[in-house]
C-alpha cells in the first residue's frame, strides 16, 4: 500500500515538474484580466472534471478573491455551470447533451467574459461547442486538458496541456494547478483604482465648509458615474483635505457621520466607495497627509489591494494633481478654467468639466494611462 502511494506521488511529482510555465501564466493572466474588469468567469467540465470545476469556483470566490471582497467590497464573479443540474438535465432532455453548456452561455455570457474548460480525457462535444460559441461571441477561452486536445486547439486563446493520458493523474495535476492559481491570485490580484477628491468633485464645495449632512449636496450624476466605474472593476477611493476638523469647526465624529451618510447614500444607488481617507490638519501643521502631499494615497496603497499601475486621481484643485503625480497616477482636473498653471507648476494629464464626463472618458477607448504630469505642454481633451 505504501509503495503504491509513493509510486503515484513520484509519478505526479515528475508530471508537475514537466509543466510549461507559459500557459500557466497565460491562464493566470486571463483570470486577473476578467476579475479586474468585473467580467464573469464561467467554468465547465464533465465527469470528475466537474468536481474540479466546482472546487475551483469556490476557491476563486472565497480564497483568491478574499482580499478584494473583504477590503474593497467588489468580489469575483464566478459561475460553475455544472452545478446547475436542473438546467443541464432540462437541456439534455429537450435539446441534446452536446448543447448543455452552449445553451447556458447563450443566455448568460457576454463579450470579454472568460470561459475556462477542464477536460482530463478526449474533450466531449459539449465542451467543443461551448468553446466555439464563446470564441466567436467575443469571450476569452482557456482550456486546461490532458494529452488529448481535440478541436479545443482551434477555439482557445490559452491552452494548458498536461502531457498525460491517464485521467486520474491529469485530474490530480488539474487540482494542483487550481490550488496554485488560487494562491497566486491571492498574492497578485489587485484592482484598478480611481481616487476622488471630495468637495467640488463628489459634492458641492462651500467656502464655509460642509459642517453637517444637511449641508452636503451631491453634484449631478455622481452616483451614476461611480456605479459605472464599479461595474468596470474600478475601486473608488475618496482622499480629501478636511481642515475644518483641525480648525475646530467640526468634530471628527461629525465628519465620520457625514462620510457614513455619504457612503450609504451612494451604496443605495448602486455605487460603492471602497475607502475614505481624510486629512484633518490645517495647512500650518506641516503634516504628511494633507494634499499636495501624497500621504493619503500612499496609505490607501499600503492598506488595500490596489493596482498602482492603473491608478487615476481626479480632483478640482492643483493640490490633487500634485498628490497624484507624486504617487505616479494618471491625473484628471475638473473645472480647470480658473487656475494659473504656470504659477501653480502642475498641469494634469487631462481636463474634464465634471466627474460624469471624466468617467465617460476613462471608460472610452481613447483613454490611456500616463506616468508623468505635464509641466509646460498642455494636453486637453
Amino acid at each position: 500500500m505504501i509503495s503504491s502511494i509513493n509510486d503515484f506521488f513520484i509519478e505526479i511529482t515528475k508530471l508537475a515538474y514537466s509543466l510549461d510555465y507559459n500557459p500557466y501564466n497565460g491562464v493566470l493572466s486571463e483570470i486577473k484580466r476578467a476579475s479586474q474588469g468585473k467580467r464573469t468567469i464561467f467554468l465547465i467540465g464533465n465527469g470528475s472534471s466537474s468536481n474540479i470545476v466546482s472546487h475551483f469556483a469556490n476557491d476563486l470566490m472565497k480564497n483568491a478573491g478574499a482580499n478584494i471582497t473583504k477590503m474593497l467590497g467588489i468580489g469575483l464573479k464566478v459561475i460553475s455551470i455544472p452545478d446547475n443540474m436542473p438546467f443541464l438535465t432540462a437541456v439534455s432532455n429537450d435539446v441534446n447533451f452536446d448543447s448543455v453548456y452552449l445553451e447556458y452561455l447563450k443566455i448568460h455570457a457576454s463579450p470579454e467574459d472568460l470561459l475556462i474548460i477542464f477536460s482530463s480525457g478526449t474533450p466531449h462535444r459539449n465542451l467543443i461547442e461551448a468553446a466555439r460559441f464563446s470564441y466567436l461571441r467575443g469571450l476569452r477561452v482557456a482550456a486546461v486538458t490532458g494529452s488529448s486536445i481535440g478541436e479545443l486547439t482551434l477555439c482557445s486563446h490559452v491552452l494548458y496541456r498536461v502531457n498525460c493520458e491517464v485521467p486520474e493523474k491529469v485530474e490530480a495535476i488539474h487540482t494542483f494547478l487550481c490550488h496554485s492559481w488560487s494562491v497566486q491570485l491571492r498574492k497578485e490580484l489587485v484592482q484598478p483604482v480611481v481616487f476622488l477628491d471630495r468637495d467640488g468633485v463628489v459634492n458641492k464645495n462651500r467656502s464655509d465648509y460642509v459642517k453637517s449632512w444637511e449641508e452636503f449636496r451631491f453634484l449631478p450624476g455622481v452616483s451614476d458615474a461611480i456605479r459605472r466605474l464599479n461595474e468596470k472593476g474600478f475601486a473608488v477611493i475618496i482622499v480629501t483635505n478636511q481642515s475644518a476638523v483641525g480648525r475646530n469647526i467640526i468634530s471628527p465624529g461629525r465628519l465620520d457621520e457625514i462620510h457614513n451618510n455619504m457612503y450609504h447614500a451612494l451604496y443605495n444607488e448602486g455605487a460603492m466607495i471602497s475607502g475614505i481617507y481624510y486629512c484633518p490638519h490645517t495647512p500650518f501643521d506641516n503634516c504628511n497627509c494633507r494634499k499636495p502631499k501624497n500621504g493619503l494615497i500612499e496609505k490607501a496603497f499600503n492598506e488595500l489591494p490596489l493596482d498602482m499601475e492603473k491608478g487615476i486621481m481626479i480632483g478640482d484643485n492643483v493640490t490633487d494633481i500634485e498628490a497624484g503625480r507624486i504617487s505616479g497616477l494618471t491625473t484628471i482636473l475638473l473645472g480647470s478654467g480658473s487656475i494659473d498653471y504656470e504659477k501653480e507648476g502642475e498641469i494634469p494629464h487631462y481636463f474634464m468639466p465634471d466627474l460624469p464626463s471624466a468617467v465617460d472618458f476613462i471608460l472610452s477607448k481613447t483613454f490611456s494611462y500616463k506616468k508623468e504630469c505635464l509641466k509646460h505642454e498642455l494636453e486637453a481633451i
